[in-house]
């Protein structure tokens, strides 16, 4: 039996999951989640998949690829996830179960974290794993793909995207298997219209996997990016382009619009901004155009954003005054002085992300530099912006609160 442990959580506080008549287990939290359990159960259906490497797309444990190694230890296998903090997770799966693995990330961007980037895990005869925290979907052919799809981490549109791209990226008659959690008569007309024929098979709590095989070239592949105007008082505005994925998504973000307007009174020619959480660009493409010889750094954890900010600073001719980082832990105390510090903080994990926010501002700001977030409730995000600069003003914008602090 083969064993794999997405915890490190001790034997007896783990849930432990036995899969494939006995030859693989799996040792977790609290159990997997069932669209992981439904790929497991099914990972058989892929004996009939021609020659070839396997795409996982959409786990975030790497539990899945493991149980693919053991499976076809012939087989090369690539991960992607879009999202670093995700990316990493599934390396530290991999160096757990010591299995090797290498990061690839966009060319157009800046790896923030030296350890993402390096190879994790001893090698144990199996090859390297590749995980992909790229904008798309790495280029195949790959012989099968495993797909799932959880509802309230991946919209309706992006897992649309993400079908019609495994299609694209499976060699002709390779197999695609998807487990999802979401409204299955809806999402089965849409994998119908791009696969064609497929089986589905339910489990007890009506979570479905579908079993599809690719049969030539999609007929009309959908592009599911969308462009919006947006400006700032006194100029024109510009088109914007956001993806599927992507903070906001087909409208411009009240409070980042808010948090630009703001910034945009304090911005001096020839500044240089951090747009933290940058999303598709909206601040730091507003501050940017602003000014004369303004340079923005974008900084996300999420590959598409800075695939999304890319397309907008290229479009309108602001590249070169742009750097694009990708990074899920801030930036380090040696990163380059900023003017000014612009973001628009989640306030999940406890504030925790938030916080990081607010010490990378800290830790990178020139003295005299502004640090602005934008909340729509402010009082959490003041308490503790004031807690680390020392003070924190609120400025009222769009109904959001904008808390200014100065280094």
């Amino acid at each position: 039996m083969y064993t794999i442990r997405i915890t490190d959580r001790p034997k007896n506080r783990a849930v432990t999951e036995t899969f494939l008549d006995g030859t693989i287990a799996v040792v977790s939290r609290s159990g997997l989640n069932a669209t992981e359990r439904l790929l497991l159960t099914h990972l058989p259906h892929l004996d009939a998949a021609p020659d070839g490497a396997l795409l996982i797309a959409g786990n975030r444990s790497g539990g899945i690829a493991l149980a693919a190694a053991a499976r076809f230890p012939e087989r090369a296998l690539a991960c992607h996830a879009f999202d670093l903090h995700h990316a990493r997770a599934i390396q530290r799966t991999l160096a757990a179960n010591e299995t090797s693995s290498r990061l690839a990330h966009d060319p157009f961007v800046r790896l923030c974290s030296d350890a993402a980037n390096g190879a994790a895990g001893t090698a144990n005869g199996r090859p390297a794993i590749a995980v992909h925290c790229t904008s798309a979907l790495p280029e195949g052919p790959y012989a099968a793909a495993l797909f799932m799809s959880t509802p309230g981490t991946t919209s309706g549109e992006l897992v649309l995207d993400q079908l019609e791209e495994i299609h694209a990226r499976l060699a002709d008659g390779g197999i695609c298997l998807l487990a999802c959690e979401t409204d299955s008569a809806a999402l089965l007309k849409q994998v119908r219209a791009i696969f064609g024929t497929l089986s589905v098979r339910f489990d007890k709590k009506g979570v479905c996997c579908c079993i599809a095989k690719k049969k030539g070239v999609l007929a009309r592949p959908r592009d599911f990016s969308a462009t919006f105007p947006a400006s700032l008082p006194g100029l024109a505005p510009c088109p914007l382009i956001s993806l599927p994925g992507v903070f906001c998504h087909r409208r411009p973000d009240t409070g980042g619009l808010a948090l630009a307007e703001v910034a945009a009174r304090d911005l001096a020619p020839g500044q240089h901004v951090l747009d933290m959480g940058c999303g598709c660009g909206l601040v730091g493409v507003l501050l940017a155009r602003s000014q004369p010889n303004v340079r923005v750094t974008f900084l996300d954890s999420h590959a598409r954003a800075l695939a999304a900010t890319r397309r907008n600073l290229e479009s309108l001719g602001l590249l070169d005054r742009a750097t694009l980082l990708l990074s899920d832990s801030g930036l380090p105390h040696s990163a380059a002085r900023f003017d000014l510090f612009a973001g628009n903080p989640p306030y999940y994990s406890d504030f925790r992300i938030a916080e990081l926010f607010i010490q990378t501002a800290f830790d990178t700001l020139n003295r005299g530099g502004l640090c602005l977030t934008v909340a729509k409730s402010a009082h959490a995000l003041q308490e503790r912006q004031a807690a680390r600069f020392g003070q924190a003003e609120i400025l009222s914008r769009r109904g959001y609160s904008v808390i200014k602090s100065i280094r």
